[in-house]
């Protein structure tokens, strides 16, 4: 989409959505490697049995259970932009400001 922009405003502001875009992505990279290392042993019996343990429920803290969202959020955005039901493949600024600790 920058690429294909020829207004500065809209070059501006897809480079901007990319960037927040970006910092989303790494938030919700470094949540979900916190829930797996917290789990990192029960997860490693589980896959060493090859399915005959299931381990332990997970329960994500509060970052993590909203990086898990985030993620769900931009997968859903993703498959509705590609079945031509959204102009634009990712959520909107406002879902992805949320205020983040």
């Amino acid at each position: 989409m920058i690429e294909a922009a020829s207004n500065p405003l809209d070059i501006l502001k897809r480079t901007d959505q990319r960037q927040a875009f970006g910092l989303e992505v790494h938030r919700i990279r470094i949540n979900l490697e916190h829930l797996l290392d917290r789990y990192r042993t029960e997860l490693e019996a589980v896959l060493r049995s090859e399915g005959e343990y299931t381990g332990p429920v997970v329960e994500p803290d509060a970052q993590e259970a909203d990086a898990i969202r985030s993620a769900v959020d931009i997968y859903v955005h993703v498959c509705a932009f590609q079945r031509g039901e959204r102009p634009h493949p990712v959520p909107g600024r406002e879902s992805m400001s949320r205020q983040r600790v």
